[in-house]
């Protein structure tokens, strides 16, 4: 898994993408330039990696700062293994924009071509669910990316009930931000992770950024 956070200084539009084999595939970005004081961007992506293969950070445009505490800009790696010889994980992300009208969009839909699965975690290309097979506490992470003058919303779901989500409510941002949010849920057999789409909200994804993403990975 990889992280990565950098500070953005006010009134700058900034982009950072993670590159592998020098092929983007991943990006954070911020393409409003309306602020007033410096502020975070961050994101985590799960990919899987051959050994010997270098995977790097770029500044594709814009700026970055440390911040006043030197300590806004950071790149984290893990590698992610079996835990008690039972490695359980899945990472799906989307590469097209979405709008939703009234009603929620139920299931969110992932990009079906490019789905990561490690060990029994079953990922459902018709309900747009993974189901869990192995009991444990798991690091679930969701993410998208705002629409110009839009609202964003989605919510993480277990068997049907909400858990978390990524929500942007303020309207006045002229451009795309990225934006992520994870935690640890204990899972049993035979639950069921989705994502859904709040009601009029919109989102971004382009193509190899992961900008939609939906993974996790079972930590104990």
């Amino acid at each position: 898994m990889f992280s990565v956070s950098v500070g953005i200084p006010a009134g700058v539009s900034t982009r950072v993408r993670l590159v592998y084999r020098t092929v983007g595939v991943g990006e954070l970005m911020r393409t409003t330039a309306n602020t007033n004081e410096m502020t975070t961007l961050s994101g985590e992506f799960l990919l899987r990696c051959p050994a010997g293969q270098a995977v790097t950070v770029e500044l594709t445009s814009g700026q970055v700062s440390p911040g006043p505490d030197q300590s806004l800009i950071s790149f984290t790696a893990f590698h992610y293994h079996a835990i008690n010889g039972r490695p359980t994980a899945w990472s799906v992300y989307r590469s097209s924009n979405w709008t939703t009208g009234s009603n929620r969009i139920d299931p969110f839909r992932f990009d079906a071509a490019d789905v990561l699965t490690v060990g029994s975690v079953s990922w459902s290309g018709s309900t747009f669910e993974v189901t869990i097979s192995v009991t444990g506490n798991y690091y679930v992470y969701i993410s998208g990316a705002t629409q110009p003058n839009r609202a964003l919303g989605m919510t993480l779901q277990r068997n049907g009930v909400d858990v978390f989500g990524v929500y942007r409510s303020a309207t006045n941002g002229d451009g795309v931000e990225t934006l992520g949010h994870g935690g640890v849920i204990y899972l049993t057999p035979g639950d069921r992770l989705k994502v859904i789409g709040e009601p009029n909200t919109a989102g971004y994804s382009g193509p190899a950024g992961r900008h939609a993403s939906f993974f996790g990975f079972l930590v104990v």
